[in-house]
């Protein structure tokens, strides 16, 4: 048995965000883990945007975000493929832990849709030769694009204290 400090020290973290787990949240640990998931990528998407968006300019530092900016309001987008690709979850078990996310209302989702798409064979071609997913389906009738889904946390992360550098 492992302490999270050794783990941590062994593994290299150096992120001291934690999620404080009660009686109730350790009964329903998919859900945690889902929102542990798309909130840490949700921080982290805000946490680039920020640092994309400031410029420095003969010593001042610029910001082109708005005014009314703050992070915690702002939903991200985040892909099942890139979860996939930075904690080798199958696309399938990351977006179970979404929704499962999305229930126990540890998370806000909202689905996204492309506008119509007036020709779903010309479409499916061009997906197939552009190696793409094929994302089309049929919403009220018409034909759309299922695009990445943008995720809002409704948890705040709690800092851990004391932790050896």
């Amino acid at each position: 048995m492992k302490s999270f400090d050794r783990i941590r020290g062994e593994m290299g973290w150096k992120v001291r965000m934690a999620f404080p787990v009660d009686f109730y949240t350790y009964g329903n640990i998919r859900a945690v883990t889902g929102a542990v998931i798309y909130g840490y990528l949700h921080k982290d998407f805000w946490r680039k945007v920020r640092r994309k968006k400031s410029v420095q300019i003969k010593g001042s530092t610029y910001h082109f975000l708005s005014p009314n900016y703050n992070p915690f309001e702002a939903k991200a987008p985040i892909s099942v493929l890139g979860i996939n690709k930075i904690f080798q979850i199958s696309p399938s078990t990351a977006s179970r832990l979404k929704n499962k996310a999305g229930d126990h209302q540890l998370l806000s989702i909202q689905k996204n849709f492309s506008d119509i798409i007036p020709h779903k064979k010309a479409m499916e071609l061009c997906l197939k030769y552009n190696d793409m997913r094929n994302n089309l389906i049929c919403r009220e009738g018409k034909t759309r694009l299922q695009l990445i889904d943008t995720v809002l946390p409704l948890f705040l992360f709690s800092k851990r204290k004391k932790l050896k550098a």
